[in-house]
């Protein structure tokens, strides 16, 4: 029996049936959820400070709030303020010029958990003594917060749910089961108005927003169905065009939480800057007849991430970086962008694995199973 299981995965594999295979996905998920189960019992990432060494914030300023927004399945080819044909980000647009646009960055991996447990740690789990973009953070003196509205996974708690408890303050705003009802993102907002009150000098605060994750119906008021015409797909079933419709009202609610973000942080007036990225990408009706992310025979969407940066007028002032918006970057490396753009120094920091750096250099950006994301032909989905 085991060499039949056996023998039908590597068909489905071969063949590419794989992908719709439900079984299959189920299995894969389990097994990976057992992973992180032992690698969890391995790594103490949940405590407040890291196996960082000789860390300091080289900042004058003595009030300072950084806020980092992780988005979620959000393919930046559905995002006005890159060129997509529905004006999906009317808030954006209107902050174009205060905006640092980043138009080459890929995520790592087409799911939440491989790629924020890479972007969100120093060695991406490859070492016995890991630390986290949190943990940096506190040992660099600022205050903590982590406000998701992702589900934690309940029992069986991801590496993600690990890295959040390391904050000074987490809440998780969604407790619903697969297939229920959300909350919107905007139920994170007054707890963001709680964190800019905190009299703590310097405050680094964490995001965790649903954005425009399946179902996307659900992740966006009624206020926001805007776009209901066809769109522009050369797949035209009911659902095709229902799920793209309602993909871009998430998106276009995806920006305005995003603006409301920026607009509570710009009040400060202090050093301050808002970043977003998603986790990854989602492949949306462009080259496949799907709505959905894997990294088993993926499309180039799966990959392709907004990467957008808002800085204060004081932060500004009190920074000196390189500016390049066409680097091409794999989010890998994050933690050594975020504490270059935070001047945040440590013994192990990489500056040329900050997008931010003089002395950044380009690498291969392998993703998923192994894919060289610039050479792979993802026309034929060979390398």
């Amino acid at each position: 029996m085991g060499c039949i299981f056996i023998f039908i995965l590597l068909f489905l594999k071969i063949t590419k049936l794989i992908v719709p295979n439900f079984p299959y996905l189920v299995a894969k998920a389990s097994y990976e959820y057992y992973e992180e189960q032992k690698k969890m019992q391995a790594f103490h990432i949940d405590t407040k400070a890291g196996s960082f060494t000789n860390v300091v914030h080289k900042k004058n300023n003595k009030q300072a709030t950084y806020v980092l927004i992780i988005g979620e399945s959000t393919n930046k080819n559905h995002l006005g303020i890159y060129d997509y044909y529905r004006p999906t980000t009317p808030n954006l647009k209107k902050r174009k010029e205060e905006l640092l646009i980043y138009k080459d960055v890929i995520s790592s991996h087409a799911y939440t958990i491989g790629s924020l447990q890479e972007a969100l740690t120093l060695n991406n789990f490859k070492e016995k003594d890991e630390s986290s973009l949190v943990q940096l953070m506190n040992q660099a003196g600022f205050k903590t917060f982590w406000f998701s509205n992702q589900r934690p996974i309940g029992p069986f708690e991801s590496l993600v749910t690990k890295i959040s408890r390391a904050s000074s303050v987490y809440k998780y705003t969604n407790s619903a089961m697969a297939g229920s009802s959300t909350p919107y993102d905007e139920v994170l907002l007054p707890y963001l108005d709680e964190a800019l009150k905190d009299p703590a000098p310097k405050k680094f605060i964490i995001l965790h927003i649903l954005g425009t994750h399946l179902k996307y119906k659900d992740r966006f008021p009624e206020s926001f169905k805007k776009f209901t015409e066809k769109p522009k797909t050369k797949f035209n079933s009911a659902l095709a065009i229902s799920r793209r419709n309602d993909y871009d009202n998430a998106v276009l609610y995806n920006d305005y939480i995003i603006e409301q973000v920026i607009a509570k942080v710009e009040k400060k007036k202090e050093s301050s800057y808002v970043f977003y990225f998603a986790d990854h990408g989602e492949e949306m009706y462009e080259v496949r007849d799907f709505a959905g992310h894997l990294d088993e025979n993926p499309t180039k969407g799966m990959f392709e991430i907004p990467f957008i940066l808002w800085r204060s007028e004081k932060f500004i002032e009190n920074s000196k970086l390189t500016l390049d918006t066409n680097r091409a970057y794999v989010l890998d490396d994050f933690i050594h962008s975020l504490s270059d753009l935070s001047q945040i120094d440590f013994k192990e920091r990489r500056l040329d694995k900050s997008i931010f750096s003089k002395n950044f250099k380009p690498k291969e950006r392998v993703i998923g199973n192994g894919i060289n994301f610039d050479t792979f032909d993802w026309e034929t989905n060979e390398e």
